[in-house]
């Protein structure tokens, strides 16, 4: 039977070429599942340009890094994506607690503001039994209503002041 059909698959360049790296899957894996397919295509490749297409078919930040460094063979692929790849995943956890930060930061800042402008609201007051009021004005406020009982004009003067 193996004499009138073969089991071996012919992959086309056109194949080799749409072959991307699947969203989670490690950049070890992917090159081995790469080179895996490159050797059974019916056109052969150099090793540098068979690189090359491996390399564009990673994920975009290892493709950006690896495009500059430009390796010549698939075990320097292997080991410099591998050392990118921990790099990467290292300062996007890094970058991804950092933002959570900032944005708690920016959350407190707001119910600080808010809690700020709350208080020229009348704010009641238990002591003892009886209910106490009690008014926040800002200090500028109270200067404010000073100045305009103090001079007739528009404006004060130095001499009002």
């Amino acid at each position: 039977m193996n004499r009138f059909y073969s089991t071996r698959r012919i992959v086309s360049m056109s194949e080799l070429t749409n072959t991307t790296q699947w969203e989670g899957e490690v950049v070890v894996e992917y090159i081995n599942r790469w080179r895996a397919l490159s050797l059974e295509c019916k056109d052969r490749l150099s090793e540098t340009s068979a690189v090359g297409m491996c390399i564009n078919g990673m994920n975009w930040d290892l493709l950006y890094i690896l495009n500059g460094i430009k390796p010549k063979s698939f075990h320097k692929l292997a080991t410099r994506a591998h050392d990118m790849e921990i790099t990467v995943n290292a300062r996007n956890k890094t970058k991804s607690s950092s933002s959570k930060a900032i944005s708690e930061k920016k959350e407190f800042k707001k119910t600080e503001k808010g809690s700020k402008g709350s208080s020229k609201v009348a704010m009641p007051v238990t002591t003892s039994n009886t209910p106490v009021k009690i008014s926040v004005k800002p200090k500028y406020e109270m200067e404010k209503v000073a100045y305009t009982k103090d001079f007739k004009g528009d404006k004060p003067t130095l001499k009002d002041l």
